[in-house]
């Protein structure tokens, strides 16, 4: 029997905090230390925030709208996603993504395949707006091109998911990039400017990382020549390569540039994929189905070539989409039973100063993106909750929307459990536990971000009223 709505009390801070911290106790149990998927300890934390919730008299309808409304929300990022499991088959199947890897092998320099990662992927993720695109297609060939160079996968994938979202929080046309402002008050234009203060130093750094390891792993020895021979050997004995196969990657700019949305994008893009696939490589239709729905699937005897091809389909991102879908219930009903305003309240009540507030902003956007492990509630729930102490304190709004992005953008690839982390094990085949520690975009962008906020640099103020006679 439903409670009465009226009848519900206000949950404190401290059961909040223990619901927060059991997540994430049980997260890191069940993944670091069990070595299981996060979503059975995702299941666990939002029953457990029920519970709560029910012994705080909110009724089930309630809790069941605020999962419902998170879910609801996302629907196009879902929908995204399951495209671009067939965009990766498809491309695959049609001898786009083997037809990249073999030139790519060709062009690139081993030493400096890494800053090459990032600077691709960084180009691709500003002109499409889409960090899982950009990891999905141009990621994909990268990680097939470092792994026949030799180097560990986990690095490769830091460096791809890095130059992702970077594009992710830069581009005009990212939902990110577009949510921030629009949270915030700011213009979408003013909000880029001022994210190039935290950005530019960020990136110069990731790029001297990303060097000194390219010179450490990619020393072009014999076997890494030998490994890469065979590699374009497989690849020209078992597909067509042709340089008309980089078409669809170029289509997928087009369609951006004449502001096509992305899920036609990206399903016109496999299209190209699928006919590429029965016309060119001659793949039966039976097979191309198969692929679409369960991944492309081909033995060639050469283990590295085989994990670049053995991938996509709407099946491979269904984990992906599960794990989306406990998230955004767990924080619909955090949110909806007050529990995460409870936290927020606390930590609005300790700021007096201007870089208090910003280094609170980014803290909070930081630790609510790892509590949900999704990049939308972050800067929501944070922006909502702080835009007023912002007006208070006349600070113009893209220091809001900027340290909205400086945390809750770019770390969401890093959060095991998050949207971005899980199709990226989806797409490339390695965890955020492996990955995350060299994706040093995610890591870095925050603490410069709070490091300029404590000098007070950069902090632009609104110009004060002028007082009527």
């Amino acid at each position: 029997m439903e409670s009465n709505p009226k009848t519900s009390r206000p949950i404190s801070f401290w059961t909040a905090l223990a619901v927060f911290l059991l997540l994430l106790f049980l997260v890191v149990s069940f993944t670091a230390g069990l070595g299981s998927s996060p979503h059975i300890p995702l299941l666990l934390a939002c029953t457990a925030a029920a519970i709560v919730g029910a012994c705080h008299h909110f009724s089930w309808k309630e809790m069941l709208e605020g999962m419902t409304a998170a879910i609801s929300a996302a629907i196009p990022a879902l929908l995204i996603i399951l495209s671009i499991g067939i965009l990766i088959a498809a491309w695959v199947a049609g001898g786009v993504i083997p037809t990249m890897v073999f030139y790519g092998l060709q062009i690139i320099s081993p030493s400096f395949f890494l800053v090459t990662a990032l600077l691709l992927c960084s180009i691709v993720s500003v002109a499409i707006g889409s960090s899982l695109s950009t990891i999905g297609t141009v990621g994909v060939a990268l990680f097939g091109i470092g792994s026949a160079l030799g180097i560990p996968p986990a690095i490769t994938a830091g460096a791809i998911v890095s130059g992702a979202y970077f594009g992710d929080k830069m581009s005009p046309l990212s939902d990110t990039t577009n949510l921030a402002p629009s949270v915030s008050g700011a213009g979408l234009f003013d909000h880029i400017r001022h994210m190039m203060v935290t950005t530019t130093p960020t990136y110069l750094i990731c790029i001297i990382l990303y060097i000194i390891l390219g010179a450490l792993y990619g020393n072009g020895s014999a076997g890494e020549e030998a490994q890469i021979s065979l590699t374009l050997q497989t690849l020209a004995d078992q597909f067509v390569i042709h340089p008309l196969l980089l078409l669809p990657p170029l289509l997928v700019l087009l369609m951006v540039i004449l502001k096509i949305p992305a899920l036609p994008g990206l399903m016109g893009a496999a299209a190209l994929g699928i006919l590429s696939a029965l016309f060119v490589q001659g793949v039966p239709v039976q097979t191309m189905l198969s692929a679409v729905m369960d991944g492309f699937r081909v033995e060639t005897g050469v283990s590295t070539v085989d994990t670049l091809l053995n991938r996509g389909g709407i099946m491979s991102m269904m984990k992906t989409v599960a794990l989306m879908i406990l998230a955004l219930s767990f924080a619909g009903i955090y949110e909806r039973t007050g529990m995460a305003e409870a936290i927020l309240h606390k930590i609005i009540a300790r700021i007096h100063s201007d870089r208090g507030l910003v280094v609170a902003t980014v803290l909070t956007a930081w630790g609510v993106l790892i509590g949900t492990g999704q990049q939308y509630v972050a800067i929501i729930l944070t922006g909502r909750l702080f835009r007023p102490l912002y007006e208070q304190h006349r600070l113009k709004p893209q220091n809001l929307s900027r340290a909205l992005e400086d945390a809750g953008t770019v770390f969401g690839g890093i959060v095991p459990y998050s949207t971005g982390a899980g199709f990226t094990e989806s797409a490339l085949g390695v965890s955020a536990w492996q990955y995350g520690f060299f994706t040093f975009f995610g890591w870095i962008n925050p603490l410069v971000s709070i490091g300029i906020a404590l000098l007070g640099k950069s902090m632009p103020h609104l110009p004060q009223k002028k007082e009527e006679n």
